[in-house]
């Protein structure tokens, strides 16, 4: 698999953000996903288009869930550092739609990190009005 072959829809990062470098994996073909530059913001985002929509013309719950899920991982990254893990645990709740054209924007906080499991919750927002919130847990593996 090439990690790093261009996608010919990728639109320019907006400013401070840069699109991830895994454009061949689900989440490149589910985004592409920007993730703000390096730093201790956590940031994860894509632009909403018509692919990412379901039937009633807002952005699908599933891709919202992916981002909210991605964000997981961002955020604890940068609060620890690379590691491995996986998704044990995700709940969120719609807070209003999703909509198609504007820049989707998910960003939080770790809450707790264990050996084992790490806990962290979040918000999704689009030109500063709540789409979704969530909370999750991960398990770190070797």
């Amino acid at each position: 698999m090439t990690d790093h072959a261009p996608l010919q829809h990728v639109k320019a990062a907006p400013s401070g953000w840069v699109v991830q470098n895994h454009l061949q994996t689900f989440s490149g073909h589910a985004g592409p996903f920007y993730r703000r530059e390096d730093g201790p913001e956590p940031g994860i985002g894509f632009y909403a288009e018509a692919h990412h929509a379901n039937l009633g013309g807002v952005i699908h719950g599933g891709a919202l869930l992916t981002l909210a899920d991605m964000s997981l991982f961002d955020v604890c990254f940068r609060a620890l550092g690379r590691l491995k893990a996986v998704t044990v645990t995700m709940n969120a709740e719609f807070l209003g739609p999703g909509p198609v054209g504007e820049f989707i924007e998910a960003t939080g906080d770790m809450t707790k990190a264990g050996r084992s499991l790490i806990f962290a919750r979040g918000l999704i927002t689009a030109n500063g009005k709540s789409i979704l919130s969530f909370s999750g847990s991960l398990k770190r593996i070797s």
